[in-house]
């Protein structure tokens, strides 16, 4: 690098600096989509445990695994999918509002109407699914057919539900308590 180059750098950093400095400490977040309140409850630890119960039922009896490998695989398949879906849900419920949204405001009125609730389940029943397909499939070489890929996808939609269902009936009193228990 030639000294001229090296000097425009260290400008555009300055300058940078300068930018995030002059930025407000406090950051403002007025937006709000379902996708976040299914997502805070997809990481609780009743939702967790339920599907963790459900998916390593799935692969002992629907896939034909014994009790040590559909655990095994269970648990490694949800923390592949929570690692990844905690980034890809919320991403997907902003594309949701950037497109579909726009097709469906001129039928329904704000964010948090019946469709964007079945748009917001669907897309996390897909997302899940696919990401622990994707980990079983090519980390554990688990052979797949459309009848297991159904049986999967099932497995996903019960917890998912399981999610959405407690933002409506679960606790409300100690919610600010036990945030990492109820989302």
């Amino acid at each position: 690098m030639t000294e001229t180059s090296v000097r425009r750098m260290a400008l555009r950093l300055a300058l940078a600096g300068l930018i995030l400095l002059s930025a407000p400490a406090t950051a403002y977040a007025n937006l709000i989509w379902p996708v976040l309140f299914v997502e805070m409850r997809l990481l609780t630890i009743p939702v967790i445990a339920a599907g963790l119960l459900i998916e390593s039922l799935m692969l002992r009896f629907g896939f034909g695994m014994s009790w040590l490998r559909s655990v095994l695989l269970a648990v490694t398949a949800n923390a592949f999918s929570a690692a990844l879906g905690a980034f890809l849900i919320p991403l997907a419920g902003i594309v949701w509002e950037i497109f579909p949204s726009l097709l469906i405001r001129p039928f329904v009125r704000g964010t948090f109407n019946p469709i964007t609730w079945a748009g917001t389940f669907a897309l996390a029943v897909a997302i899940t699914a696919s990401l622990e397909v994707l980990c079983l499939r090519f980390a554990f070489k688990t052979p797949w057919s459309r009848r297991r890929w159904q049986l999967w996808l099932g497995a996903n939609a019960v917890t998912v539900a399981l999610a959405c269902v407690g933002l409506f009936f679960g606790p409300k009193d100690i919610q600010g308590y036990y945030p990492w228990l109820f989302g």
